[in-house]
Order: structure tokens, then sequence, then C-alpha cells
């Protein structure tokens, strides 16, 4: 159990500091695309600025996955990757299915990848929410 626990901090800290550098750097790249929407506002201005950040974020997201994935299929949890995935993906949306399941001696995983995803797709919420009422309240 210890080491499940070792793994799992160790993967959800490798996350969250992915996510607050995909974060970070979308702050500093969106700039100028904050300036270009308020230039001249109009709703495709704010809509492409919205899901250009959109993108942007699930692409950190993605990345999560695949590294929860690669961990998985490092320990020997899964044989192929594509499996490996699937499962990091369900478990990380917090969707569950339950059609595969982690071995008994791993099932730890399956809830600190959960638990991570639920906290990570959070803070990315209120990271959209922010930058909408950003574009919002700087509109002329």
């Amino acid at each position: 159990m210890a080491l499940q626990v070792v793994v799992g901090v160790t993967v959800i800290s490798l996350t969250a500091y992915i996510h607050a550098t995909t974060l970070a750097m979308a702050l500093h790249r969106f700039a100028s695309l904050r300036a270009w929407a308020l230039a001249r506002p109009s709703t495709f201005r704010m809509a492409s600025v919205l899901a250009a950040s959109v993108i942007w974020v699930m692409s950190a997201h993605l990345i999560e996955v695949a590294l929860w994935a690669g961990v998985l299929v490092q320990l020997g949890v899964f044989s192929d990757l594509e499996r490996a995935v699937y499962f990091s993906l369900v478990a990380y949306t917090t969707l569950g299915f339950g059609d595969i399941i982690l071995p008994e001696d791993w099932r730890i995983l399956s809830g600190l990848i959960a638990a991570n995803g639920f906290l990570v797709f959070g803070w990315s919420t209120a990271f959209q929410v922010d930058l909408l009422a950003d574009l919002r309240r700087d509109r002329p």
C-alpha cells in the first residue's frame, strides 16, 4: 500500500506541475489574444479566445493522462499502452466504467487517479471562468 501512495503522490505532484506550467504559459500567451479580443470586441473574438484556451488546457489534461498511463505500463500493471491510456482516461475523468480495473495490489491508484483528475478539472474550470470574467470585465 505504501508504494501505491508514494507512486500516486509522485504522479499527482508531476501533474500539478504540468498543469501549473500550462496555465502559467496560457496566461502569458493569451495576453496578446486578450488584447486582440478587446481591441474590437465581438462574439467571434471572445469565442475564439475561449476555444483556444479550452484546447490549450485540454492538451495539459491529455499529457497528464498519458503520464498516468506510462506509469501504469512501467509498473507492469498493463502490458499495452492502449489499455493503460483508456483506464487512465476513464479514471482521471472520474467516469469509472469499471470494465477495466487495476489488480488488487495496485487498486489504490484508481482512487488517486480519480482524485487527481477531479482536482485538476476543477482548477481548469476556475481558470476558464476567470478568463471569461476577465474578458467581460475589461470589455468596453
